[in-house]
């Protein structure tokens, strides 16, 4: 680097030059104008970890499709607006590629009337603490992507509340015995 280059006082000390001359080695090899790195449409696919960084995107997934990633970033701000909301859990499930979540609080608390036909899929156990919620997923997911919900919910659900269960209504593999089970898909609710 030239002094023409250096953007630092003369009075800098040495480790803040050093620091400056890693930082411009770094983006010597970046050929994207700075508004194309900002734009989650345009950032080059090996720079979305650290936009995602810069975004403070909680939860990250190198293994998400192109597309989830750049859904995520695009949400981000969204969900950082709305962090603590029900709308947040909704935004961030459904851009990590969740689709939409349905998220029930108070679960049990309604009063049998007779307006909903018993089919099983409700009891009428003790309700749910008011503080307590579920989560309904519309496609089913494995193990790990439980944990993957599992965080993304403690990122951006509030604080004082916690997850009593993950449900989903369809299967992903049929109970046929062709299947071993080794631990990677669930039963319905993980």
């Amino acid at each position: 680097m030239s002094d023409i280059d250096r953007l630092l006082p003369p009075n800098a000390t040495a480790s803040e030059r050093a620091i400056e001359t890693v930082i411009a080695e770094r983006t010597v090899g970046i050929d994207a104008p700075i508004s194309k790195l900002w734009n989650a449409d345009t950032c080059p696919e090996e720079l979305l970890p650290w936009m995602a960084w810069a975004l403070s995107v909680e939860t990250w997934d190198h293994d998400w499709s192109e597309s989830a990633k750049r859904e995520v970033l695009r949400n981000s701000i969204h969900v950082h607006r709305l962090k603590g909301t029900l709308q947040s859990v909704q935004a961030a499930l459904k851009s990590a590629g969740y689709g939409d979540a349905e998220v029930i609080e108070r679960y049990g608390w309604d009063f049998y009337d007779g307006a909903a036909s018993y089919d099983g899929s409700i009891t009428y156990a003790e309700p749910d603490h008011w503080a307590e919620y579920r989560v309904k997923l519309v496609r089913p997911i494995t193990v790990d992507q439980a944990n993957q919900v599992r965080a993304i919910l403690r990122d951006v659900a509030p604080i004082r509340c916690h997850l009593k269960a993950l449900d989903f209504t369809e299967a992903l593999n049929t109970y046929n015995a062709r299947i071993t089970n080794d631990g990677q898909f669930t039963h319905g609710v993980a």
